[in-house]
């Protein structure tokens, strides 16, 4: 490329955005990430039952944690769920190809990660009453496998649980999300959040982590 054409080409582009954040800083752009977004009727009703049978299907056991010394425990104080994994195969792989479409268009409009795609399969989720909780936390792993983008997908009838509220923290304030059946929300996984106590019914979610390349 000629160089008189580069600089015509330079020319042509909006000057760099400049925004004073305190007195010692001296910002060249703004931080675009959103804290969540959401898409509603992702999934249709029967949809969602489909999963949830395919979810009950697999055995789940009781969703762990990772301790400090990084082994898998279970400790009901901090997380009390059961869960199984959801693979890709012939009979699954309308779910991904569904939620591929999803997260592709929502990660370029909200959040703009670079996302290469699933590496843990998807984790269907079910929370019992009474207390099926999970307690405050994030997502993002430190020496494990990069997650950069969480999914959860509400796979329940609101009107079949009481509590079970997914909450997203916007600093220091939790936020309720949606409970709409076939309700997607997405957010970056280095985000705190939880899900409170069941007190009544079941709660069923889908669960994933999309990675790609370290944040820099």
């Amino acid at each position: 490329m000629k160089a008189k054409k580069i600089k015509k080409e330079l020319n042509k582009k909006k000057a760099p955005i400049i925004k004073f954040v305190s007195a010692n800083s001296w910002s060249f752009q703004k931080d675009h990430v959103e804290t969540w977004a959401w898409a509603k009727n992702v999934f249709s009703p029967e949809e969602c039952q489909k999963i949830i049978e395919i979810g009950n299907s697999l055995n789940p056991n009781l969703g762990k944690i990772v301790a400090k010394d990084g082994a898998e425990i279970t400790d009901n104080f901090v997380r009390k769920s059961l869960i199984s994994w959801i693979s890709p195969n012939p009979n699954t792989e309308w779910i991904y190809i569904k939620l591929q479409k999803l997260v592709q268009e929502v990660n370029d409009q909200f959040f703009k990660f670079h996302i290469t795609g699933i590496n843990e399969g998807l984790q269907f989720t079910k929370y019992e009453s009474p207390g099926g909780h999970y307690h405050t936390h994030i997502d993002k792993m430190y020496n494990g496998i990069i997650r950069k983008l969480s999914l959860t997908v509400q796979l329940t009838d609101p009107s079949k649980y009481e509590g079970g509220e997914l909450e997203i923290y916007q600093q220091d304030k939790p936020l309720v999300v949606g409970k709409e059946q076939g309700m997607a929300i997405l957010f970056p996984s280095y985000v705190l959040h939880k899900v409170t106590p069941v007190t009544k019914g079941e709660r069923c979610s889908l669960v994933g982590w999309f990675t790609g390349d370290p944040f820099k």
